[in-house]
């Protein structure tokens, strides 16, 4: 019986996404991974062409993707980085709207477990986000086909698919946090004030050699954005302990919202 409501909730919510505007928002943005990386992987491929394009062809000799594996490898960094916007943002509006829409205190008020509810927005949340990044998997493949790049092999590709799906991974569990300050600011605006703030403290804390300490930067650290993989235990540890209290601090909220 609980089974049931867990798969009816996570049913409506799906229904919910889907028909919304942010499913064809987000379904868009995430192709720009594929087609960024792909820009440049062509650049490289292809200077001449774009020898008379000013700065974007200056870009170039900071991007260095010369075969399938330099490109696969990009196309993780890119979901690392943009990811944290995408399903941050997917995150903010699942959670966002139930008080945009004034329907929070319908919720609070079926029979169903508020921790049901949760984690049926956490799972469709993630299955979308799943979903959205293997269309730009597919693409960005199909798109370095294109191009013609080098060192296709069972090995190579594997490895790349491999680095991606726990980029993706990595990116996906952050979003946690992102639904709790949905909640806390009652909309839209403090969640996506949290995203931006993330980034850029991700961005901060690379540049200053710290990254490895800040769980917002392990996705892009793992997929090798530095020049190496970096796996640190304690990033790790940190990313997910990020994660869980998200999740936990999320199912605190709607458990007592009655009172808020």
């Amino acid at each position: 019986m609980k089974m049931n409501k867990i798969l009816s909730c996570i049913l409506i919510e799906w229904r919910k996404l889907i028909k919304s505007k942010l499913s064809i928002i987000t379904a868009c943005t995430i192709c720009f991974v594929p087609f960024i990386v792909g820009i440049f992987a062509a650049m490289m491929k292809y200077p001449e062409s774009f020898k008379n394009l000013g700065l974007i062809s200056a870009k170039m000799e900071m991007i260095r993707i010369t075969d399938w594996s330099s490109y696969l490898m990009s196309l993780s960094q890119v979901i690392s980085i943009g990811g944290l916007l995408i399903f941050g943002f997917t995150t903010s509006w699942v959670f966002g709207r139930e008080y945009s829409d004034k329907t929070m205190i319908d919720l609070l008020v079926v029979p169903i477990k508020r921790e049901t509810i949760v984690l049926s927005k956490f799972i469709v949340i993630a299955l979308w986000s799943y979903f959205i990044s293997i269309i730009a998997l597919i693409l960005g493949l199909l798109a370095g086909k294109l191009i013609g790049l080098s060192g296709w092999n069972s090995i190579t590709v594997f490895k790349g698919i491999f680095t991606f799906a726990y980029c993706t991974t990595f990116t996906i569990l952050l979003s946690t946090p992102v639904g709790f300050f949905a909640c806390l600011g009652r909309g839209y605006l403090s969640p996506l004030a949290f995203i931006i703030f993330t980034v850029l403290f991700s961005q901060l804390g690379s540049a200053l050699n710290l990254g490895e300490y800040i769980p917002w930067s392990i996705p892009s650290l793992a997929s090798g954005i530095t020049g190496k993989v970096i796996f640190n235990l304690g990033g790790i540890i940190s990313l997910f302990v990020v994660s869980i209290s998200g999740f936990i601090l999320t199912i605190a909220w709607w458990r007592y919202a009655d009172y808020n």
